[in-house]
């Protein structure tokens, strides 16, 4: 019995902390759609205005995040990784970082849920803000 043990708890343990991972990893479920009123901008690429839905790819490590236009045509693919919130937004919300006229999308959260997507590549445009000293004020868009 003992030897079945020490075999098995291997197995169970690398279960379990794989299982935990995909838990942690699933950060957005649903699609989120999204109406932007400005332009924005995505790791090095600007966004019109307009209707947007956000997804999670279907990639093991949920660390991958497609933004589709209203024609379903794909216009941003960029990583993401987990982001805690302290609170459960009542409708999903995008979170940007704008530097004077410039937003940068920076969080994603489904709505009734603490945890989103926050973008991990931050774009040269951005990074330059950030060298010369410029503060981003962070603002989120409620979407219903």
């Amino acid at each position: 019995m003992k030897r079945h043990i020490k075999t098995l708890a291997p197995v169970l343990i690398t279960f379990f902390a794989v299982a935990g991972v995909q838990i942690l990893n699933a950060q957005i479920i649903n699609a989120i759609q999204a109406h932007v009123e400005h332009s924005f901008v995505i790791g090095d690429k600007t966004l019109p205005a307009g209707d947007y839905t956000f997804r999670m790819t279907t990639d093991p490590d949920q660390s991958l995040m497609i933004a589709t236009n209203q024609n379903g045509t794909n216009v941003a693919q960029f990583l993401v990784r987990q982001s805690i919130d302290g609170h459960k937004p009542s409708h999903s919300e995008l979170v940007f970082h704008k530097y004077g006229n410039i937003e940068f999308l920076s969080r994603i959260f489904e709505a009734g849920s603490k945890n989103g997507a926050a973008v991990t590549e931050t774009g040269k445009q951005e990074a330059r803000l950030m060298d010369q000293g410029q503060q981003a004020v962070e603002h989120s868009e409620v979407q219903k």
